[in-house]
């Protein structure tokens, strides 16, 4: 009788928690038209770890594409690393290659790589600087896990961190939405294919 009572005088119910594949659906569903996020983590070239930092941006709508830059110190040097996903191509720029390498994938750094291609979990809600989020946990379409926060107020991503095969990890933190992103390929003089 009192749930009857609560629920007539629009006092909300609480329904269940969401599924892990309605959590990580969320960005694409809500109004989110790009993101921008730095990028934390530790890599792992030839057994020796690397710490990384860079940002980058994922544009959600009108189509997923992507972008993000690091950095790392090899020896003394500062390296840089590119990455760029625009339809169905990426561009990879590393000290190895003076051009950007293109090749035809269907994965790549953007929106779609957090919607989770198997090992979904929902793990509960977190109380973040950035407000109220629901944690879902997944694995990628590579294999690699990853956790995602996603805002509960607009169903914004605020932080993925993905531990890839050998304990590298990638965190990207996102601090800025809606601010006109875009992704641009290279200039065609500066791409050799992969």
């Amino acid at each position: 009788m009192t749930g009857i009572l609560v629920a007539g005088c629009g006092v909300p119910t609480l329904g269940p928690p969401p599924t892990a594949k309605q959590v990580l659906a969320k960005p694409q569903q809500s109004n989110l038209k790009d993101a921008h996020f730095n990028v934390t983590g530790t890599i792992s070239d030839n057994g020796v770890s690397l710490k990384l930092v860079g940002d980058g941006a994922l544009v959600y709508k009108p189509k997923p594409e992507g972008r993000f830059k690091f950095q790392t110190t090899v020896g003394g040097k500062v390296v840089t690393i590119e990455e760029i996903s625009l339809n169905g191509t990426n561009y990879g720029l590393t000290p190895s290659s003076p051009k950007w390498v293109a090749t035809k994938s269907t994965t790549g750094i953007d929106p779609t790589a957090f919607a989770g291609a198997s090992n979904q979990k929902y793990v509960g809600e977190e109380n973040l600087p950035q407000g109220k989020a629901w944690h879902a946990s997944a694995k990628d379409k590579d294999g690699n896990a990853f956790e995602a926060y996603i805002r509960e107020s607009d169903g914004y991503p605020i932080k993925y961190v993905e531990t890839q095969t050998g304990g590298q990890n990638i965190t990207l933190t996102f601090d800025r939405y809606n601010a006109g992103e875009t992704i641009t390929a290279p200039p065609a003089d500066q791409i050799q294919s992969g």
